[in-house]
């Protein structure tokens, strides 16, 4: 009396990979589990030998983003986008604040110093401020 096996073996493949196994085993007449058993037992690969299966596996495989990092990336973009307006609205708040503190011109109040203030005539003494009268051209002159 033989005794069934008791222990399970999860193996993940391909949809290719199970195609060409089931395969196998209906051509060998056997099941899927007694062909990966048989498989497995009569395998005496070298360890390299199964690391270097394993990295051109890994090289062949299709390059996707990862989900988990890409989920990363669009919570950080948004985080970094929410900042951004926070500080704008922040900023444009104070600055309504500045405004409203200095009152509705804040120029207007400074007014100027009489020290500062140049002359309006020039070394022969001629008034700067007032039309000549030999120009015509003049856009400033009383003539109409």
């Amino acid at each position: 009396m033989t005794t069934k096996p008791s222990e399970r073996i999860v193996v993940f493949v391909t949809p290719a990979q199970k195609l060409a196994i089931t395969s196998t085993a209906d051509a060998l007449g056997v099941s899927v589990s007694e062909l990966m058993r048989r498989a497995v037992l009569s395998f005496n690969a070298t360890s390299e030998q199964v690391k270097a299966a394993s990295l051109v596996d890994r090289l062949r495989a299709p390059k996707t983003p990862d989900p988990l990092n890409v989920a990363l990336r669009q919570v950080a973009e948004r985080a970094a986008a929410r900042e951004a307006r926070d500080a704008a609205l922040v900023a444009k708040v104070a600055s309504k604040r500045t405004l409203a503190a200095e009152g509705p011109n804040p120029l207007a109040a400074i007014e100027p110093d009489t020290d500062d203030v140049l002359p309006q005539t020039c070394d022969s003494g001629d008034d700067l401020g007032a039309p000549d009268e030999l120009d015509e051209d003049a856009s400033f002159s009383r003539r109409s």
